[in-house]
């Protein structure tokens, strides 16, 4: 029998109780613990069966929580307290959020009772996991017993419901057993709109919406995403502007669909107008409101606008930071990317793995392998360099920057199984080395020792890499592949890669049938390239059929009139040279001088 504390330990204990009931409920779970620990230190003799499940709840946030669990499970049951029901619950819900469902179970198999609350831990330990059938096996052995489902029985199992089937078939299970009659099922409700949602059915949400009495802003929400994950722009601002309307207060979880909504469609009118109503309902400011912003303006390409709104913004988080950074390299726009980068590092906030990536990429842009080597060094020290992003990343930058010997040195010391994304910017980088035979050999690494499967990209790579090697026949062989083997249906760009593969290796007359074989509006990208070829073989009666009709798809293009005058100048035709730079003069082009740039002194300066 256990020894019953003293008045003054169960006083002291009590107090110690009312600091960890109070450290638990704020989130503070690593003060829970240590209080616990405090409560082993303080001679006490242990905790109480109100102590154990709020520390237990404390444990699985632990970085050993398997291993802390585990110890309490041990004191749990020296002191006795191994029968107590919301002990036991307790020890079930912490094993499943460890990820231990075998000890879930036996905690759960050993309980000489359970209340709908240790039935429903159970059945959240099986959802967590993704086991939906067997939940839905505990709930049929739950009412076999007599005891019914509550609300939360089904709170637990829509989110995890993994095909639309399983979540219908629950719907009907719920309704038939009146939880979703009632005005007083809110959440409930909002849990089948969310699955319905998750299943593509967003109409369908949208009809229970519209029967409802009284949703939450929850509600509104849930469908408004739907239709913005979905790619229905239209029918989330119907949805938005109908919540306006209904007179619910805006919060700024509320904008989060909507302003996503606006990048999509891109209209900047709307995306101001959005803009004035976060300043309207006051969320503005709010870090993740910025953040969302910042990109909203980008894909509107207002990047003055952006720019604006990440200026304005009091505390600037790492998420707002790295949205701005990123909004000038997909703009491209990589030095000013490059120079924010560099306010960055002189604040207090770290860039993550997304921020490195970006820069990354802009490094590979500009070709500033000395800034590369900075941002590689960062993170070697920070301990980034197992992130698959950021391997990938410092792979394409190498690679850009003309250190593919580093490029590979960072390829191979990915200890893990590499990714289809490692092994195609490795691949790509021999590619546009020229190096096609290095990049054929690591393709064939590729599927016969990793057995990964190549997709679009990474043949757009092979053929580019056979394209600048003259493996013409090699390059043949893999266009064919990639839809024989693979199912892959070649893109504009592989077309593209193949007429330039034959147009180097003078083969014109395949290149010109190849070209012809498409519509008109597909050939306006394949012409250049044939022209390069035509220039680089003197062959002047094909250049022009190719200038001609370059010039009738991009007649803003100084590009093809220079190439198309220099191939008349190659055969000495001055007279065609000068008439075709007359032309270019009567349309009010210009040719853009040539640069280059250079890096001096490791310093960045170009």
């Amino acid at each position: 029998m256990r020894k019953l504390p003293s008045f003054s330990s169960r006083r002291s204990l009590y107090l110690w109780n009312l600091k960890i009931r109070d450290a638990t409920n704020r989130g503070l779970y690593k003060k829970t613990l240590d209080l616990y620990s405090s409560i082993l230190q303080s001679g006490v003799g242990g905790g109480s069966n109100f102590t154990y499940p709020m520390v237990l709840k404390a444990c699985s946030s632990s970085p050993d929580a398997i291993h802390v669990g585990k110890t309490l499970h041990s004191h749990v049951t020296h002191l006795g307290f191994q029968a107590d029901v919301y002990v036991q619950t307790s020890l079930l819900d912490m094993y499943s959020k460890c990820g231990d469902l075998v000890s879930s179970r036996k905690v759960f198999e050993e309980m000489s009772e359970r209340g709908v609350v240790s039935w429903n831990s159970m059945i959240a330990a099986y959802c967590r996991c993704s086991l939906v059938d067997e939940a839905v096996s505990v709930v049929n052995q739950m009412r076999a017993l007599g005891l019914e489902p509550s609300s939360t029985t089904f709170l637990v199992l829509f989110p995890a419901c993994s095909s639309l089937l399983q979540g219908l078939s629950t719907q009907c299970c719920a309704f038939k057993m009146g939880f979703l009659n009632g005005d007083d099922e809110v959440p409930l409700t909002n849990s089948v709109m969310g699955m319905l949602v998750k299943h593509c059915q967003t109409h369908e949400a949208r009809a229970i919406l519209e029967k409802m009495q009284e949703p939450s802003i929850i509600s509104w929400t849930t469908v408004t995403s739907g239709y913005v994950e979905a790619g229905h722009v239209k029918e989330a601002f119907s949805v938005f502007n109908q919540m306006r309307r209904k007179t619910i207060s805006l919060d700024y979880v509320a904008f989060f669909a909507i302003i996503s909504a606006c990048g999509q469609h891109g209209d900047l009118l709307v995306a101001s107008t959005v803009h004035s109503l976060t300043i309207k309902t006051g969320c503005e400011g709010e870090d993740a409101i910025d953040n969302l912003l910042v990109s909203m303006y980008a894909k509107c390409c207002d990047l003055v606008s952006a720019r604006c709104v990440f200026d304005s913004s009091c505390e600037k988080n790492v998420f707002v930071w790295t949205s701005m950074i990123s909004a000038y390299q997909n703009a491209g726009h990589p030095a000013d990317a490059i120079e924010l980068f560099r306010r960055l590092l002189q604040t207090s906030v770290k860039p993550d793995e997304a921020t490195l990536a970006i820069i990354l990429s802009a490094c590979a842009d500009t070709g500033t392998l000395s800034l590369g080597e900075e941002v590689e060094e960062y993170i070697m020290t920070n301990g980034l360099q197992l992130d698959r992003q950021v391997q990938t990343s410092l792979i394409h930058m190498f690679c850009k920057c003309g250190s593919i010997e580093k490029a590979r040195t960072v390829f191979d010391s990915i200890s893990e199984k590499k990714d289809l994304a490692a092994w195609s910017s490795m691949i790509n980088g021999y590619a546009i080395h020229g190096m096609g035979n290095e990049a054929l050999s690591l393709f064939h690494d590729m599927q016969n020792t990793e057995g990964i499967v190549p997709d679009s990209l990474t043949y757009t790579s092979i053929l580019l890499a056979c394209s600048h090697s003259g493996l013409v026949e090699d390059g043949l062989k893999y266009f064919k592949s990639m839809q024989k083997d693979f199912g892959l249906e070649p893109r504009i760009e592989h077309y593209t890669c193949l007429v330039d593969l034959l147009g180097r290796a003078g083969r014109l007359d395949l290149a010109l049938e190849t070209t012809l074989d498409f519509p008109e509006k597909i050939q306006g990208r394949m012409w250049a390239p044939f022209l390069s070829a035509c220039k680089k073989h003197q062959n002047v009666e094909l250049g022009e059929l190719a200038a001609r009709k370059l010039l009738e798809f991009s007649t803003g293009s100084t590009g093809n009139y220079v190439l198309m005058a220099n191939l008349y100048t190659s055969q000495g035709k001055w007279k065609e040279a000068a008439e075709t730079r007359r032309l270019m003069d009567d349309r009010g082009l210009a040719k853009e001088p040539g640069w280059s740039q250079v890096e001096i002194c490791d310093s960045g300066d170009r």
